[in-house]
């Protein structure tokens, strides 16, 4: 092929680039040589391993913000089946010598469980490892002790007449009557018989947290949100004394059995004892680190216990002004705690579980057995409230409305169960806030989310 000149080599050029299958065609050939190369580079290109993780500073972060359910779920997925948390077979597995040898020193160091009818189990592998002046051994039930038989508790009777959460309850030293406290920031007196309501006394302009009514005076105290503890006159019905200093929310109240004493725990992390008469603190005592959500005295040492949400119980010298001992063996927040009617034990609530302590040396018996509850869907079992009557029965109550009755001596659950809110209220609001034996024990009334109060007695049976 011959051309004539420069003009028509042009002419030629342009009509096969002007030609739109020509420019695709084109087009197609340039990016199937551009990812044969780039597929080429791809493959023969080798990463170190350090450029196949985030750099150790973000990977902190985001570890740090991850929900500790999520972590929890990671773990229960990633475990296979018949491992512990320590990734330890069982012991129940165990066949090799070695494993008879481990069972065996298991037997000697007392890690068996037992039941009414033997027994049934051991206790997890990891405590084999654990120090026992750091994990103290968990002291379960002998062998040959048996569970006193109890009646059925069962609901009777249900007031209404509060229009805010019922947080705070109290006795009359006769057995006449109670007083409840509530968010409404009223205090309401019922009569136990008939569950009347009697009085409706006001002058917190917040929320009521505690009552305790005195056995040697007609006074009647309550401790409030609004940061003030008031005397009330009960013949009068009036407040004839105001007790001022927290700096916070008072969530606890109780009186000395025998000293004309007040002790009031707060949102302030301080516990103050009060003289009654002069209205002034004796004592403030610090030492908790965090909210205190209950306080407690006995006539004899220790004369003040005290539980607070930073995961401690501690005792205090009354004498001395100062902290005697510090129980550490909850992790979590200890909202609650009540003595048996001997006053020489005393069993402490939190998420973690009711632990039971022999006083006054505070020295530690034995972990009791805990309600059934699913942590991983419904997050930690708050307990709210716990106590004890003559017969040995403890109630306890839950923020989600789970309720039980456990036997003293043994640590177990003889019934169990869940409250259902009365009609109108949503099914968040099962939640019990506060409980009480009267002074008989054989009336248990409970404090409730949904501005109830409920009173529950023992079945008697047919026999």
């Amino acid at each position: 092929m011959t051309f004539s000149s420069y003009n028509s080599i042009e002419n030629i050029k342009k009509q096969v680039f002007s030609d739109r299958n020509a420019s695709n065609l084109k087009s197609t050939l340039s990016n199937e040589r551009g990812d044969r190369i780039y597929e080429t580079a791809i493959t023969r290109t080798n990463f170190n391993d350090e450029y196949r993780q985030l750099p150790k500073f973000l990977q902190k972060k985001l570890n740090r913000h991850k929900n500790i359910l999520e972590v929890m779920r990671e773990k229960e997925a990633g475990r296979k089946s018949g491992e512990d948390d320590l990734d330890l077979p069982p012991l129940d597995n165990m066949t090799t010598s070695t494993d008879l040898t481990i069972t065996k020193s298991a037997n000697q160091l007392g890690l068996q469980t037992w039941d009414n009818s033997g027994f049934i189990g051991q206790r997890k592998p990891e405590d084999l490892l654990a120090n026992e002046l750091i994990v103290p051994e968990i002291a379960e039930s002998a062998p040959g002790q048996n569970m006193k038989v109890h009646p059925t508790w069962k609901l009777f009777r249900v007031l209404v007449g509060h229009t805010g959460q019922v947080t705070a309850l109290g006795f009359d030293p006769n057995n006449e009557y109670f007083a409840t406290g509530s968010s409404d920031r009223t205090i309401k007196i019922w009569n136990l018989a008939s569950g009347q309501l009697m009085h409706t006394l006001t002058g917190h302009i917040m929320a009521v947290r505690g009552i305790v009514i005195s056995d040697r005076h007609p006074y009647m105290f309550s401790c409030s949100e609004d940061k003030t503890v008031r005397c009330w006159d009960l013949e009068k019905n009036k407040v004839v004394r105001d007790y001022h200093g927290h700096l916070s929310s008072v969530y606890s109240i109780d009186i000395h059995p025998t000293l004309d004493l007040i002790v009031t725990g707060s949102r302030d992390s301080s516990v103050k004892v009060w003289d009654i008469r002069t209205r002034l603190p004796v004592y403030t005592l610090t030492g908790h680190k965090n909210t205190v959500n209950k306080v407690s005295c006995r006539p004899t040492d220790p004369q003040i216990i005290s539980c607070s949400m930073d995961s401690t119980v501690k005792t205090w010298d009354l004498i001395a002004g100062k902290c005697s001992k510090t129980l550490t063996y909850h992790s979590k927040s200890v909202r609650t705690f009540c003595c048996n009617s001997d006053n020489d034990e005393f069993v402490s609530g939190s998420a973690d579980g009711l632990k039971k302590f022999r006083l006054p040396n505070c020295e530690y018996l034995q972990n009791m057995e805990f309600l059934k509850h699913d942590q991983l869907s419904e997050g930690n079992l708050l307990l709210n409230t716990n106590c004890c009557n003559n017969d040995g029965e403890m109630f306890v109550g839950c923020d989600n409305g789970q309720y039980g009755f456990w036997d003293w001596d043994t640590g177990r659950i003889f019934q169990d169960g869940r409250n259902t809110p009365i009609s109108g209220s949503m099914d968040s609001e099962r939640g019990i806030l506060c409980s009480s034996f009267d002074r008989s024990g054989i009336r248990l009334v409970t404090g409730n989310v949904d501005k109830t109060i409920r009173m529950w007695k023992p079945e008697i049976s047919a026999d």
